[in-house]
């Protein structure tokens, strides 16, 4: 039996990572791969029909007074509905992980969050997924009508665009009353941080004493053309840093080549969040911290004097290639 591949994102980047997954899928399940879309959402249904091979559900019906996390999943289990056995795709984000959950339970499907990679051999849908704190990868095996899986984001190539355009479907879907309502909506202020497309970054921890000698961290990160980032409580206990700049299991998980981990301990959860770093420098005063046994390279020193020196030999460098 043919087996379709339906992606869903409310973030477009992630949407396009998981249409490019659901092509590489659908040419081994023998079906089609297809993206649901919210009215008025992230893409443009006519343009995004050149990356899928079956078709784009463009869904309208969302109440103003609810929450798309109470909405998505009657969409999307409409949708899936329409394909006798599916695969549904999402991105393993706060959002999308709750509505998968929600709509698992409305499709009686099997679910899984946080996987890194899926391949499909022999009907049944293999995934590796991050577990304990992102320190293990652990195997699975999926069968069932429906399947739900989230991916994290970045874990796939962004879909490719074709010279043929897909069927676009407009569907409206009744999404029954809820006691949760949508009293008001204010826009996050924006901001310049987006450290998941930094290639390098310098973070903090609790090893700085006070919020004024961010300045030194500041210039490190200028020295080496890098991004500021820290541990979970300089941004969400003492608001030395917004909470884009976490990095960790409950904040942001990032993939530079240079991660510069700056009187951080290295506790599990922020260590899931740079598990794919590719050289990590740790700079610690206790020998004894855990970054060091995760760390390429590592200094014990206080960072107050070894920051600075830092500094120095770099911009002298510099000045030297000049």
């Amino acid at each position: 039996m043919a087996v379709d591949v339906i992606a869903y994102s409310e973030e477009g980047d992630v949407l396009l990572e998981l249409v490019g997954l659901a092509n590489d899928l659908a040419g081994h399940t023998g079906g089609k791969s297809f993206a649901m879309l919210m009215a008025g959402g992230v893409a443009d249904p006519g343009e995004f029909g050149s990356f899928v091979t079956g078709g784009i559900y463009v869904v309208k019906g969302v109440p103003a007074t609810q929450s798309l996390q109470e909405a998505a999943p009657y969409m999307l289990s409409e949708v899936a509905r329409r394909h006798e056995s599916a695969i549904v795709l999402l991105g393993s984000t706060r959002n999308e992980k709750v509505t998968a959950g929600r709509l698992a339970a409305k499709l009686d499907a099997t679910v899984a969050t946080e996987c890194s990679s899926v391949a499909y051999e022999e009907g049944r849908l293999n995934v590796k997924r991050l577990s304990f704190s992102g320190r293990a990868e652990t195997s699975i095996t999926l069968s069932g009508r429906y399947v739900i899986v989230c991916m994290k984001p970045r874990s796939h190539q962004k879909a490719e665009r074709s010279t043929e355009r897909a069927q676009v479907t407009q569907l409206e879907v009744p999404v029954p009353e809820t006691p949760v309502r949508v009293v008001e909506v204010k826009d996050k202020p924006a901001s310049s941080i987006d450290l998941t497309k930094a290639e390098k970054i310098v973070s903090v921890g609790r090893g700085l004493k006070k919020k004024e000698d961010l300045s030194i961290i500041q210039d490190l990160a200028e020295a080496l053309g890098a991004s500021v980032g820290c541990s979970r409580p300089l941004s969400a206990d003492l608001e030395w840093l917004p909470e884009e700049a976490h990095i960790g299991l409950t904040g942001v998980q990032v993939k530079p080549k240079l991660y510069l981990a700056v009187g951080i301990s290295g506790q599990l959860q922020h260590l899931a969040g740079v598990k794919d770093a590719g050289t990590i420098v740790a700079i610690n005063l206790d020998k004894s911290a855990p970054i060091f046994g995760s760390c390429d390279y590592g200094i014990v020193g206080d960072l107050y004097q070894v920051v600075p020196e830092v500094v120095r030999q770099l911009r002298a460098l510099r000045l030297e290639r000049r």
